[in-house]
């Protein structure tokens, strides 16, 4: 039998996986925390997590606990908050550190975007701008709301939100940030299932890229839409253009009003998920192992 085209066996693939069953759902206690577009597993203190807010939030990073508890509003003095649409947790000159991803452009305007790179100061301190990176598209302007490190291979990746597929671009982890502004590499596509009728007219966007993470060991990465997630693994002499081809894994995420937050626990197991709203909410999924 010849083999199923990729758009059914992904198909297949999702109704296999069902829902990744949603554990420790939480409401966030910070009230201006109501745009939550960013999430990351602080390295400093895995107990706390990182978060900011979508267009108009302001340069400002909100720490808090897995239960949502507020630990603070904390502004990023020297950085601007265009649109910040994603944070990664990383490791610079072997300290805790934090990549901000000021890559959204809903109206496709932007000739660069910007990473901006902190210090992360775990439960106590304020995080430091260390550096910042401008930085463009190879193919135009693009709106991003999907970044990630690999820690492992210095790897920046960031994924497209409204191309069919979504584009899969990288830049080099710097040591420091370039003088010059950088151009991102397109490495490939990701081909995720294409959207229904129903979902293209009820939930405009419901099917595209609003959050990205990869695991602390850079073997797995997990990209979410505010339906699903799609877990990916990556052999260890392989690229992430290979690995992004097909996922092992699609998982159904909880009913929350709007994902657009995700980040993977420090032990590799678990999925988190912030969703917008007032109050922000919370929640836990369960990883394949």
């Amino acid at each position: 039998m010849a083999p199923a085209p990729r758009a059914l066996a992904l198909t297949l693939l999702l109704l296999a996986a069902g829902a990744g069953g949603a554990a420790g759902l939480a409401d966030v206690a910070n009230p201006d925390l109501d745009e939550l577009s960013g999430l990351t597993v602080s390295r400093a203190d895995p107990a706390v997590l990182w978060g900011h807010n979508d267009t108009g939030g302001g340069a400002v990073l909100y720490r808090f606990g897995h239960d949502g508890a507020d630990l603070g509003a904390l502004p990023v003095e020297g950085a601007r908050a265009n649109d910040w649409e994603d944070i990664a947790a990383f490791e610079h000159d072997g300290k805790p550190a934090l990549l901000i991803a000021d890559t959204g452009d809903n109206l496709a305007v932007r000739a660069e975007s910007v990473l901006y790179a902190v210090g992360d100061p775990g439960r106590a301190g304020r995080p430091e701008l260390l550096w910042r990176l401008r930085f463009r598209f190879p193919d135009g302007t693009r709106d991003c709301e999907a970044l990630a490190v690999d820690l492992a291979r210095r790897e920046i990746l960031l994924v497209s939100k409204r191309d069919e597929p979504p584009r899969l671009y990288r830049l080099a982890l710097p040591a420091r940030a370039p003088e010059r502004p950088l151009v991102a590499e397109r490495i490939g596509e990701v081909p995720l299932p294409a959207p229904t009728l129903a979902e293209r007219v009820l939930r405009r966007f419901g099917h595209m890229p609003t959050a990205l993470d990869v695991s602390r060991d850079g073997a797995t990465a997990v990209l979410v839409t505010p339906r699903r997630a799609y877990v990916y693994r990556r052999a260890p002499a392989a690229g992430w253009a290979e690995a992004f081809a097909a996922p092992v894994a699609v998982l159904e995420l909880p009913p929350l009003p709007q994902v657009e937050a995700a980040a993977i626990s420090a032990d590799g197991r678990e999925l988190v998920l912030g969703s917008e709203g007032r109050p922000g909410r919370l929640a836990r999924i369960a990883l394949p192992q």
